[in-house]
């Protein structure tokens, strides 16, 4: 079955991508009673009172011939798949000629034209100025977005930019440093217009697909997508709460804008507003719903209400879209429309994974109903190039769909997440569902399919214990090979904690898991001053290239959370009731894990969960970590165990001459009692 975007890609091609509308049309108003919105919506839901007249402007004047045009109808269900009834009578719709078919959709679309036009309301244009008034000057529009160098980018970082160049050079004189409510209520009309145009999802050509929705015809998603990053590069030292609409200068003390709390308003109101003037949605908006999913969880954290409602917003409008069944057809001729659609869905798929893993609720999407084939692994230079510049890249690429140069892509991290996370979703059909469904056989199955995965991913992703320590090591492919053995342990993780349910599992295989999945997150606060792989974007662990007074420490309570806490529950309760490490002393090897292993790494892990609690949405949840790791470790050194019993004491001859100096200690100024503390202090201020 067709999905909507499909459908109405006809629709679309038969009108001018330059088109131009005014305010006063039928579909805006068929918009704002037609189209209800969730209650966080900040639009008013239905006209109400006199609507605005607003003199003509010239802006206003080339507009003023056209309506608004009507949305698309034939789409409105979204994508209809196998059971449903549409499935039945498509083939009754392929029996029929191509002009009853195109004058039965021509009498639809007629249908919604003879409604009289009317202008936006107030409340609604209010919404449209409010975010107008607040997008940013060229020159720091451009300065935030390049301030936050994502190389790892679910999204086409160039058609960023591409965007952003053409907003300014249309509405640059709509958006200087004094702004006029007249000609912004314009720009404002023009946006409505262009956001109520069907959205052709399957446009091969490139330039006419990014010209639906740049130039004279930006959306409402495109400044969404556009806010979404900006509020990430104000996302730096300060934290993450963003509790009023002001802060004061660290300098002056006087008040300036909470740009943060600014942008993200202007992303809900471009969320809503672009809700309310497309029945369908598009590639874009899906977008900005998983922007603001994540913004939402580095606010409240991972486990809150309000991302997982995002999390579930994302993926209906995803299947809403048709975009999760989208067989390739051989052989594949890629686009920059649809690599876009598949690297959206991969990212949506993979967050949905990793939400689950975090919070232990059901994933949103399963495997067993993506069709569609993970995005290739090209540059994303190479998308925005002409179509031979194209062909040669996907030429280049190995059978699986890799590139062959040894590159480390925006999509080739996200390519090789995929796979470890349609692993997972196996592993939580089972962790999530029945326990008498539980197959050893089926268990130890997915282990080997695992760590088959891992060993068929390129070169490039493994990590090596000495990586932290190669100055060689670009810091974002650190992070990145850091962040692949996390999810790859945290799927055996998985998997053993299954079989010990079963009583088939191996306890050293376990706390070996545990050990390790602990030990590689600290690696992120271990590493931070030489390798400052901690910034703002993706909630789990999706980071770029920042100095390192950009980095903001809330990341690492992700990192607690989803990776160190698990592993460090394991270790707790090796410590409560030894088993392995009883053996590991016993029967000492190359690799054996002892309590006093356990018990540096737990005081490590306290000092880390110390470091975030304070700075992060999740601080309840870190803060709780903390305080039974702590408890635990109080418990192990000052109460052994009943029935072991403790350890020899160490006999030390202190009569005996040690090998240390301790006059050296003597020969630091600073230690000196007489050292003049007062006079550094006041050179230092």
């Amino acid at each position: 079955m067709n999905s909507p975007a499909q459908m109405r890609s006809r629709t679309a091609s038969a009108q001018s991508p330059s088109r131009r509308l005014s305010s006063g049309t039928a579909a805006e108003a068929d918009a704002e009673q037609h189209n209800p919105t969730t209650g966080s919506t900040l639009v008013e839901q239905s006209q109400q009172g006199t609507p605005l007249n607003i003199e003509e402007s010239s802006l206003n004047r080339r507009t003023q011939s056209q309506d608004i045009p009507t949305r698309a109808t034939l789409s409105d269900s979204g994508h209809l798949g196998f059971t449903s009834w549409s499935h039945v009578y498509k083939e009754v719709d392929n029996g029929l000629c191509d002009h009853d078919v195109q004058a039965d959709k021509s009498l639809v679309r007629d249908s919604r034209s003879g409604v009289p036009g009317t202008s936006l309301s107030e409340n609604t244009l209010e919404t449209c100025l409010g975010v107008l008034r607040n997008l940013p000057q060229e020159a720091d529009g451009r300065a935030m977005l390049l301030a936050h160098p994502n190389p790892h980018e679910g999204f086409v970082r160039p058609l960023a930019l591409c965007t952003l160049n053409s907003l300014y050079e249309t509405f640059g004189h709509c958006l200087g440093p004094v702004r006029d409510d007249f000609q912004l209520s314009n720009m404002a009309r023009i946006l409505c217009s262009n956001t109520a145009r069907p959205f052709s999802e399957y446009e091969t050509d490139r330039e006419t697909w990014i010209s639906q929705f740049t130039g004279s015809n930006i959306r409402w998603e495109t400044l969404g997508v556009l806010c979404s990053y900006w509020e990430l590069s104000t996302r730096k030292d300060r934290g993450t709460r963003a509790e009023n609409d002001l802060d004061l200068d660290p300098c002056s003390g006087r008040p300036i804008p909470n740009l943060q709390r600014i942008f993200r308003r202007r992303t809900i109101d471009c969320l809503e507003l672009s809700k309310r003037f497309t029945d369908v949605g598009n590639t874009l908006l899906l977008y900005v719903y998983l922007k603001r999913m994540i913004l939402e969880s580095l606010d409240v954290g991972d486990t809150s209400l309000a991302p997982w409602m995002g999390n579930g917003e994302s993926v209906a409008l995803l299947t809403f879209l048709g975009l999760h069944v989208e067989p390739s057809k051989e052989p594949y001729k890629p686009s920059l429309a649809s690599e876009i659609r598949r690297r959206v869905l991969c990212q949506v798929f993979v967050l949905d994974k990793v939400a689950a893993s975090i919070t232990g609720r059901p994933p949103l999407l399963g495997r067993r109903y993506v069709l569609t084939s993970m995005p290739l692994d090209l540059k994303d230079d190479y998308l925005m190039s002409d179509e031979e510049t194209l062909n040669n890249a996907v030429t280049a690429l190995d059978d699986k769909g890799w590139n062959t140069d040894g590159a480390m892509y925006p999509v080739t991290f996200w390519r090789a997440r995929y796979q470890l996370m349609v692993i997972r979703d196996e592993i939580f059909e089972i962790a999530l569902g029945p326990e008498a469904s539980i197959s050893t056989t089926t268990l130890y199955a997915l282990k080997a399919k695992e760590l088959e995965a891992v060993k068929g991913m390129p070169d490039m992703m493994h990590y090596r214990e000495s990586d932290p320590q190669d100055p060689s090591i670009d810091y974002n492919l650190l992070h990145i090979r850091l962040l692949m053995r996390l999810e790859h342990l945290q799927n055996i993780f998985f998997i053993e904690r299954l079989l010990h349910r079963c009583g088939c599992g191996n306890g050293r295989d376990l706390l070996s898991a545990s050990y390790d999945m602990t030990s590689t997150t600290l690696t992120f606060w271990t590493s931070k001053d030489s390798h400052s792989v901690l910034c703002e974007d993706f909630k789990w662990l999706h980071k770029s290239k920042l100095r390192r007074q950009d980095i903001n420490n809330t990341k690492a309570s992700t990192q607690a959370m989803a990776y160190a806490a698990p592993g460090g529950g394991i270790l707790c309760l090796e410590l409560l009731k030894p088993s392995v490490t009883i053996e590991a002393n016993r029967n000492r090897g190359p690799n054996h894990i002892t309590r006093s292993n356990i018990i540096q790494l737990l005081s490590m892990l306290v000092g880390f969960l110390t470091w975030v609690t304070h700075r992060d949405g999740a601080a309840s949840n870190s803060g709780n970590c903390k305080a039974i790791v702590q408890r635990v470790l109080d418990q192990t050194l000052n109460v052994m165990p009943s029935g072991h019993p403790s350890a020899d004491m160490m006999e030390w001859n202190f009569s005996a001459q040690m090998d240390f100096n301790f006059d050296l200690l003597d020969t630091f100024e600073w230690m000196r009692p007489e050292f003049p503390w007062a006079d550094l202090s006041c050179t230092e201020a």
